[in-house]
């Protein structure tokens, strides 16, 4: 019997959108299951891997292997209006920005694949890609999660949120952040771990809505955020963790114009 049937191997993402799916576990350890923090690329790439056999990782992850996964359709990360997690800030309107240099997050390949895909078909742009060190020389630069937040809005004249640009064109929420797992996981020896551990997650979902400030606070202590409180309690007025056919629609816009053709299968 290999290990991956005797625990079930989960990638947790440090950031505060991810606090609702994961506080709960935080001093209360489920059994047979061990957490791998990492941003959503080291998660989409764990999963590529199968160091690890879910995750709430990026939705284009889905997409580019899907023959190794099957999705969640209980919950995800997306937003009602605006995500505020996922930004463009720029010194330029984002339809004037060909030629030149927008830098890179390299935590995200959903943000940035949704970022060019704005970029070619929505504003008629194509800036220069830049992925090295950030200079500040850089005309644009996109920031995903806690460094979005933080980031100091005063400096740059032009700031999009990626979601609200994306509903505005398209009429749907957008999912940052789908639920994916390996199908290994369904196997004998972990599908009722996997079932157990969703169901876990749900409720860790709903105590966070019931009790936001003592979750929040709880997830403080782990992963220190350096947000006022103010900013980090309202933070999730904006994000939505719900999955509806509106969702899934959306995502199958998204791997459609990304020129992926994607069959979801759910569990």
């Amino acid at each position: 019997m290999s290990i991956m049937e005797h625990f079930l191997t989960v990638g947790r993402i440090p950031f505060l959108v991810c606090a609702p799916f994961f506080h709960r576990f935080l001093d209360n350890p489920l059994p047979k299951t061990r957490f791998l923090d990492g941003v959503p690329s080291e998660q989409n790439k764990r999963l590529r891997e199968g160091s690890i056999m879910l995750s709430p990782s990026s939705s284009i992850e889905y997409a580019m292997n899907q023959k190794n996964y099957v999705a969640c359709n209980r919950f995800c990360t997306s937003s009602t209006l605006e995500i505020r997690s996922v930004k463009l800030f720029s010194k330029y309107k984002w339809e004037n920005l060909s030629k030149k240099s927008v830098h890179l997050t390299g935590e995200s390949e959903t943000s940035v694949h949704l970022l060019k895909l704005l970029s070619r078909q929505r504003f008629k742009a194509e800036p220069v890609w830049k992925t090295e060190v950030f200079d500040e020389a850089c005309d644009a630069r996109l920031l995903i999660g806690d460094s979005a937040l933080r980031e100091a809005e005063g400096k740059w004249e032009f700031i999009y949120d990626l979601a609200s640009v994306w509903q505005d064109w398209q009429n749907l929420p957008f999912v940052f952040g789908l639920w994916i797992i390996r199908k290994e996981a369904l196997g004998r020896g972990s599908l009722d771990l996997l079932k157990n551990y969703l169901n876990e997650t749900e409720t860790s979902i709903n105590d966070f809505k019931r009790d936001r400030k003592h979750c929040l606070q709880k997830w403080e202590k782990h992963y220190p955020h350096r947000l006022p409180q103010g900013l980090a309690y309202d933070y999730y007025n904006a994000v939505d963790y719900s999955f509806t056919t509106k969702h899934e629609k959306s995502l199958k816009k998204f791997y459609e114009l990304c020129g992926m053709p994607v069959e979801l299968n759910f569990i």
